[in-house]
């Protein structure tokens, strides 16, 4: 009897010394530690949505940029003031260079996005993942990793997580409006509590976080720092001590092992909330205003006129942009909204009927109808290049060509009729009437241009007549030809304008 009770009693130890062997022995996390991975994934989650909308915002506004630049330069070649056009003409390829800078922007924002979007969603998966683990094949309260009350129960399955977004495929409509305040400078804010390891009635009920040691049945067999659950978890296997609150620092944070998807995910998401996006509605709105304001666009806009043979120097030059600047936008001052509004209703060739047939650029949006507009004021303002330069050649030549009293007394008979603006008449040679009338009118003209007053005595614009020409402030000596050349001069450079 002695025997067989001794022998029940070894075995009654073995099995307990197995049992205790098999069983969990390390401590469930708290809480707060998978609520806060449950939160850190809601916001991972949304990342791919706010680089979706950074780049639909950025897109809109390259095209708000382009079609207004071509809405600006097709009403540029509907005004008959030449100066009108040409400062129009250089806003709108002030508007189409704001696009391609735009266009650059564009480029670095998809990068961005690119490296925030698949960032992001590694370190979700690796959250979804891990509290995966530890629920899908969990039963009952008494043994597991997850603590549903701290020192108490734990959670039996996925449905003790509540609305924990893991094992959910990623879409682009999930949006966050705390995304900036999640992720700071330091860190990502979500992740903040110094210790998750539920020492009190739940030490013993986890298998995973068991203290470390050389056996077999130990998960953790050497002490070891590293972070898991996608970086959301720290994890010190020395004396198994768990925390969060390192992801709030996730910048700075220097564990060698695990760490890397964590960061790059916190830098690229900072570097996409960073990144501005113009508001498209307004953005070509403001980049004409900023236009209109500055001195420096007006100087530059004077530049190219003398460049074309505006006439004056270079203050009086800056002084005309500047008033055109002012009359057309008033110069971006309180008046700018509803003469931007007058000046986007202009009524422009609708780019899309065979005769001419108008309608407000404002209500234009076909990107189309609008490139076919303003195809059709450079063929027109072509052709009025084309007709200009001809008149100039034929005034040239009509100013070149000084008449000349034929020489007709003296010759005989015979010469005298093969000369021309000559006739013999009662045997004389003599000049013809009409040759005599065009000899008066040269004289005459030639009296009345040494007749004529300076330009420069000529104070006012309605004054600055005949040989004169009004540039704005005063009034300049100037020929018919030198006019014709700068009417000329400004065709050109209007149709170059108007090409940008």
């Amino acid at each position: 009897m002695h025997i067989i009770t001794q022998s029940i009693a070894f075995t009654y130890v073995a099995v307990l010394m197995y049992s205790q062997q098999a069983d969990a022995s390390g401590a469930a996390l708290k809480k707060a530690a998978w609520t806060e991975m449950c939160a850190t994934a809601k916001e991972l989650r949304a990342v791919p949505e706010a680089a979706a909308q950074k780049l639909r915002s950025q897109t809109a506004a390259i095209e708000v940029l382009e079609t207004t630049a071509l809405k600006i330069a097709a009403i540029a070649g509907a005004q008959h003031d030449s100066g009108d056009a040409i400062i129009l003409a250089a806003i709108a390829a002030e508007l189409r260079s704001e696009a391609q800078t735009q266009l650059e922007n564009l480029k670095r924002l998809r990068q961005t996005a690119l490296e925030a979007t698949a960032n992001s969603a590694a370190v979700y998966g690796g959250i979804s993942e891990f509290l995966t683990l530890l629920t899908a094949a969990q039963t009952g309260t008494s043994n597991g990793c997850l603590a549903a009350t701290d020192g108490s129960n734990v959670v039996s399955d996925k449905a003790g997580l509540g609305d924990c977004p893991i094992d959910k495929a990623i879409s682009l409509t999930e949006a966050s409006t705390t995304l900036t305040a999640t992720f700071t400078e330091a860190g990502i804010s979500t992740l903040q509590t110094a210790d998750v390891k539920d020492s009190s009635s739940n030490n013993a009920v986890c298998v995973l976080f068991q203290n470390g040691g050389a056996a077999a049945s130990k998960l953790f067999q050497k002490p070891a720092t590293f972070l898991a659950a996608g970086g959301t978890l720290s994890v010190d296997t020395t004396a198994t001590t768990l925390k969060t609150s390192h992801g709030a620092a996730i910048k700075t944070d220097s564990t060698p092992t695990g760490a890397a998807l964590i960061k790059q995910a916190h830098t690229a998401t900072r570097k996409l909330i960073n990144q501005a996006a113009p508001p498209a509605a307004a953005v070509a709105k403001d980049k004409a205003k900023e236009l209109a304001a500055d001195s420096n666009f007006a100087a530059a806009v004077a530049k190219k006129m003398q460049l074309a043979g505006m006439p004056g120097t270079s203050s009086s030059a800056t002084d005309y942009a500047k008033d055109k600047l002012k009359n057309l936008l008033d110069g971006g001052g309180s008046k700018f909204d509803s003469k931007w509004q007058a000046l986007i209703d202009t009524k422009i060739h609708d780019g899309k009927s065979d005769k001419i047939k108008t309608e407000k650029a404002s209500s234009i949006s076909s990107t189309t109808e609008l490139i076919q507009s303003v195809l059709y004021y450079q063929i027109e303002l072509k052709t009025k290049f084309k007709r200009a330069k001809e008149e100039l050649e034929q005034t040239k030549n009509d100013y070149e060509k000084k008449p000349q009293k034929p020489e007709c007394n003296g010759k005989e008979e015979e010469e005298c009729g093969t000369t021309k603006g000559c006739e013999w008449k009662n045997s004389t040679c003599k000049l013809t009437i009409a040759a005599q009338k065009a000899a008066e009118k040269a004289k005459q003209e030639t009296e009345e241009a040494k007749k004529e007053e300076k330009c420069s005595d000529k104070k006012k614009e309605g004054d600055c007549t005949g040989n004169c020409k009004w540039d704005g402030k005063e009034c300049k000596d100037s020929s018919i030809l030198l006019n014709k050349q700068f009417a000329l001069s400004v065709v050109s450079a209007a149709f170059a304008a108007l090409l940008f």
